[in-house]
């Protein structure tokens, strides 16, 4: 039998389309009634939102540096990070190596470490993939 002669399959939950675990570059149908989908990436909303998770962890840290020698090194990373955020010329390389080292320092402050890892990924997310 011919694959022309079977029926259209029919849809059974929302979820009948591509399971992407990589990143895609512009919209794709995988079936019948599938629709397209877009991101639009908001640059300022994105800058917006590291400066945002920057503060918090500022915040997070000042509270605990007289408690924690860890503490006062994070903040001097965070020093160096939060000023190539507006920096047209930042070096990723630079920027995931400084992001990697505030996360290791912050695992050792108990009640930081998801904080600095929100830092991590909303600072990377303004960085251009390698």
């Amino acid at each position: 039998m011919s694959i022309r002669r079977q029926p259209d399959p029919i849809p059974d939950n929302a979820n009948f389309g591509i399971i992407n675990t990589g990143s895609m570059t512009g919209p794709a149908q995988a079936a019948p009634f599938s629709r397209n989908a877009a991101q639009n990436n908001h640059i300022s909303e994105t800058v917006d939102s590291a400066h945002r998770s920057i503060e918090d962890l500022r915040r997070r840290l000042e509270e605990l540096r007289s408690q924690h020698p860890e503490a006062d090194r994070a903040l001097r990373d965070l020093d160096m990070i939060a000023p190539r955020l507006d920096d047209p010329e930042r070096d990723p390389g630079t920027m995931r190596y400084m992001l990697q080292n505030l996360v290791e320092r912050c695992g050792g402050i108990p009640g930081v470490l998801a904080a600095a890892q929100l830092v991590q990924s909303t600072v990377t997310a303004l960085l251009p993939s390698s």
